[in-house]
């Protein structure tokens, strides 16, 4: 049967109806007042997908991934292909036998409104749709946007069969709505099962739900039912009576027990009645299933000041359950380092942080001073003497090389695989303990500010210590130094290089002569620099080897810079500090000689650090690979969903799982979900701890008040992004910053660290796929992309609905130290 009016279908109709339309149906079937209607069904869909040939037009742009292709394609199709005549006929039917009315005609795919995937927003809803033609012509649009780019991308996102979805139409009669909106019978931006979520808004609902317009939002408690609190968005507005929305609630508690779980509801206020336009589970409440989470620790204060040092700049982000693989290297080197300027740490408080996965924070065992802290100066002293740079040029480096040395990964036994990674692991343990050794003579730097600030004054102390060691010549700007000369080859290089690179896409440069030249120098500058790390020496965390992005946005930011990097400045600084110590110190006799000599050994310390630590990213560059490979065998066998969420399992599941130890697929699909909505609650907290204090009370810092959509806190660059034609400004990591959000642009999401919008609320189609994707999101913040300078740092609180405006950036700034 092509067309079933609503009150002939139910819940075991999804195959027929959809997920909307037989939800809706079994609304109808209660009782309950829905908007009369009928459903074409998905089985006519997919008869005429079969007659106009569609999988196989679309195959090859499926087989590539080629999204936009396949979306254009399947717009043409169902743009221009014939209607079979019974449906044509049924359809006009149908909505004469509803009096001819203006209706809404609304896609309900096979796969939308699940209990795990909502499918918001991607695909298309027409309101107002008057006459048949019209009518027509909207359900073969609805058809077509089960083909949109963001449609497939977020099916693909989802391991969602393209080809085994369809889709149904529902057309229903307008509805004269005073006010629409939506409820949640639990509150999904709180995770407060306790509370119900409403926002609300004069007219049609659509204006909500796509980000159009902020509603005035209200808070039921559910048990007993009352309103808490309500936040009118704009004020003098006319808002629905208490009783009504009361009597909405009561409703959706109704709803909620007769499908068995939490449930998002829209309506629309008509008078004093209330018309239900959709029921659908809540799908994004996972982040109230997680791992235990063990109470943060008490911090003794030389914890607390080594989690200032290290943490904040060096660990941005929160690690994932698999970066623990790699802490094993570092930690005992670390700890051996503390044992040796005096610090006791008792063994099973090493081991309890060697096997710690989840923290708010990254902290080193509690430390205890012994009187060996007495002899620490000597000890920096003899420290201070060795040439620690020639160690690891002659023993270090060849044994970081020997053992990273390239080798046919995929070639290699599970087994063997699993060796290379110890061998790995246990050559650079033992490396990273006489490092961390070496770098104890920057301790130095505590004595030297003795006579620093004797010569200078406690004000200036610091600033003086800053320019003392300026004007190294590290490896850092080494890279830099190439960067910028292969940004200078791609000017020189012609228009159409310098063009492919200026507009993000690098992609085009093989299309040429020129561009696949320049693509060469690009690969050498990776053989040699593609280890470097972006976000941290995480396993989780790619390199620019691994994920070029970042190399690129730094090459489109040099193309205008026409002078090197230069350490001159620096230099200047240096002597000039130098210069201002000595000259202050010369009246103790010997002094200024013993200082000058001290710094000196301080500064080729500062520069072996660097030099360590940029080919130690070697070490984590070769195990990423390892890991990579284990990822792809774990997905390829069946066994990981995915080959990124080998990041959200611990070391010990990874061998296991190689060998004879995998759970069921199912098992594996649930673990990982409750890791990854653990991991967004510790980096919350990470992100909170290391920046959100701080920057509250910055100087000059400002304040914007929204809704808090999706929780979470990230602060980030803001990229302000007006319309669709601005798309490409926004770079992975950016916080996205615009007027309102439509389904359009969800796919964004997907790059974005954070989302804030001036309108919009917590019921939007963009709040749902924020959360569902889990970045956090403000929306509703009045005024956002007039206050928010572009490229200026943010910290965005999804939690609290706050957004703090921070130091502004300077676009395309790069910072070369």
């Amino acid at each position: 049967m092509t067309i079933h009016r609503l009150n002939e279908l139910s819940r075991a109709d999804l195959p027929t109806a959809g997920g909307k339309g037989a939800n809706l149906g079994e609304l109808t079937r209660l009782g309950l007042a829905v908007p009369p209607g009928f459903v074409v069904s998905a089985g006519a869909y997919a008869e005429h997908a079969r007659a106009w040939g569609l999988a196989e037009r679309l195959a090859p742009h499926l087989a590539t991934e080629s999204w936009d292709a396949a979306a254009a394609e399947a717009a043409e199709l169902f743009e221009r292909g014939a209607l079979l005549p019974t449906l044509e006929r049924a359809v006009r039917e149908a909505h004469r036998e509803l009096g001819a009315p203006l209706v809404a005609v609304r896609s309900s795919a096979t796969a939308e409104d699940l209990a795990d995937a909502s499918f918001a927003g991607q695909h298309e809803t027409y309101l107002n749709v008057a006459g048949e033609d019209e009518l027509l012509v909207a359900l073969r649009r609805c058809w077509a946007s089960l083909w949109s780019a963001r449609a497939l991308q977020y099916r693909a996102a989802r391991g969602v069969d393209h080809l085994g979805v369809d889709i149904a139409v529902v057309v229903q009669r307008m509805v004269s709505a005073d006010f629409a909106g939506v409820l949640f019978t639990v509150d999904p931006v709180a995770q407060r099962a306790d509370r119900m979520l409403l926002e609300v808004a004069p007219g049609l609902g659509e204006a909500v739900v796509s980000g159009h317009t902020t509603g005035d939002v209200y808070r039921l408690r559910r048990e007993p039912l009352a309103i808490d609190d309500r936040d009118h968005r704009v004020a003098g507005r006319e808002a629905p009576s208490d009783t009504l929305v009361l009597q909405l609630g009561r409703l959706a508690l109704d709803l909620e027990a007769h499908f068995g779980c939490p449930q998002d509801v829209e309506f629309a206020f008509e008078g004093r009645s209330i018309y239900l336009l959709q029921s659908r589970p809540i799908t994004t409440l996972g982040g109230t299933d997680i791992e235990p989470l063990p109470p943060p620790p008490e911090l003794s204060r030389l914890q607390r000041k080594m989690l200032e040092a290290n943490d904040n700049d060096r660990f941005p982000v929160a690690p994932k359950p698999l970066d623990q693989w790699g802490f094993r290297m570092v930690i005992p080197a670390l700890v051996n380092a503390m044992r040796l300027v005096g610090l006791d740490i008792d063994e099973a408080d090493e081991r309890a942080t060697m096997a710690e996965v989840w923290r708010e924070f990254f902290v080193l065992p509690s430390p205890r001073p012994t009187f060996r802290l007495l002899g620490l100066p000597q000890r920096v002293a003899t420290v201070l003497r060795n040439d620690w740079m020639a160690w690891w040029e002659t023993e270090a480096f060849v044994r970081i090389l020997e053992v990273c040395a390239p080798v046919d990964l995929r070639a290699l036994p599970d087994a063997a695989l699993l060796l290379r990674a110890d061998r790995i692991e246990e050559t650079t343990r033992e490396i990273l303990f006489k490092r961390f050794e070496g770098i104890l003579s920057q301790m130095a730097a505590i004595a030297l500010r003795i006579p620093v600030t004797a010569a200078v004054g406690r004000k200036r102390a610091e600033a003086v210590m800053g320019d003392l060691v300026s004007g190294l010549h590290t490896r850092t700007s080494e890279v830099n130094l190439a960067l910028f000369h292969l940004a200078r080859k791609a000017v020189s290089a012609g228009p159409e290089v310098f063009r492919s690179i200026r507009e993000g896409r690098p992609e085009d440069l093989r299309g040429s002569d020129e561009g696949r030249a320049y693509l060469a120098e690009v690969e050498a500058f990776l053989d040699e620099h593609g280890h470097r790390e972006s976000t941290g020496l995480y396993l989780s965390a790619p390199t620019w080897r691994q994920d070029p992005a970042p190399m690129w946005g730094l090459l489109r930011s040099l193309l205008d810079t026409t002078e090197p990097p230069s350490e001159e400045a620096g230099q200047k600084r240096y002597q000039a500090a130098l210069d201002e110590v000595t000259h202050a110190l010369r009246f103790v006799p010997g002094l200024s000689d013993t200082f000058r000599n001290t710094l000196l050994q301080l500064r080729r310390a500062i520069v072996f650090r660097e030099r360590s630590h940029y080919d130690l990213a070697r070490v984590f560059s070769a195990q990423q690979a390892i890991v990579g490979e284990i990822a792809r065998r774990l997905h390829e066998r069946g066994h990981l969903p995915s080959p990124d969420d080998i990041f959200y399992l611990t070391e010990a599941e990874v061998r296991a799982w190689l060998g004879e130890g995998v759970p069921p697929l199912s098992e594996v699909k649930r673990l990982v979900q409750r890791r990854r909505a653990t991991y967004g609650v510790v980096n919350g907290k990470w992100q909170k701890r290391a920046f959100g204090a701080g920057a509250e009370g910055a100087a000059g810092s400002d304040e914007l008040r929204g809704t808090g959509a999706s929780s979470g806190v990230v602060r980030g660059r803001a990229r302000i992004v007006r319309d669709e034609r601005e798309f490409g400004r926004l770079k992975p990591g950016e916080i996205l910053v615009c007027r309102y959000t439509n389904p359009a642009w969800t796919p964004l999401f997907t790059l974005a660290a954070g989302v804030v919008t001036d309108t919009g609320g917590a019921a939007s189609h963009a709040a749902i796929v924020a959360r569902e994707y889990g970045i956090p999101a403000v929306l509703g913040a009045a005024g956002a992309t007039t206050r928010i300078t572009d490229g200026q740092e943010i910290l965005v609180d999804g939690t609290e609905g706050r957004v703090l405006l921070l130091r502004l950036g300077v676009t395309g700034e790069v910072a070369f130290a």
